[in-house]
């Protein structure tokens, strides 16, 4: 009887701790997303070199992964292919959503972007908070396709689809063969 007490006494202690270990990572995931808002980055829930600042306009880079991937990891020169959704980060206005592929970390795309993208791996999804400087900074963006103002820090939410390499997968990018149909690759 003792033993049987012991035993169901250490199964409740193991239920308790467990549930508290679910509570506090709850509770650090949800503080480190806060404080990654409102941080002036690189921020991740990976990273907890939180940098907390009180002014409006974002000074850095800030990156959080909403899911992390499991597939291959986004590297430099590798042929990409995201999703994404930029928006104005001072109202929340959509600009522009598109799936593109293009080759990472040679300027095909916003420097914010090209920062926030290396290292996903396929699958993840990640938020990127790009001030204006690594946006279109002072000049902004439009009229057409879309407008962005002068010194807007941007919003992106990116799905990394694929990560490809070689010259195989880059003169297959470069023609189109293997990419969805609504894919626009930046050459």
């Amino acid at each position: 009887l003792v033993d049987f007490r012991r035993e169901k006494s250490v199964e409740i202690m193991d239920k308790f701790l467990l549930l508290l270990l679910i509570i506090l990572a709850t509770v650090k995931e949800g503080a480190l997303a806060f404080l990654a808002s409102k941080s002036g980055g690189p921020c991740t829930t990976k990273n907890s070199r939180l940098l907390l600042r009180a002014e409006k306009n974002l000074e850095q880079l800030l990156v959080t992964d909403s899911v992390e991937g499991t597939g291959d990891t986004a590297k430099f020169g590798a042929i990409v292919t995201v999703n994404y959704e930029g928006f104005l980060l001072e109202d929340g206005t959509l600009f522009d959503t598109s799936m593109i592929s293009f080759k990472l970390g040679y300027g095909k795309v916003l420097e914010g972007c090209d920062k926030g993208i290396k290292g996903m791996r396929v699958g993840g999804k990640r938020v990127l908070k790009i001030p204006s400087k690594l946006g279109f900074g002072s000049a902004g963006f439009g009229p057409e396709p879309y407008s962005v103002p002068k010194n807007a820090d941007l919003e992106f939410r990116v799905e990394l689809l694929s990560v490809a390499s070689g010259p195989m997968s880059e003169a297959a990018a470069n023609m189109g063969i293997g990419l969805n149909p609504k894919t626009v690759y930046l050459k």
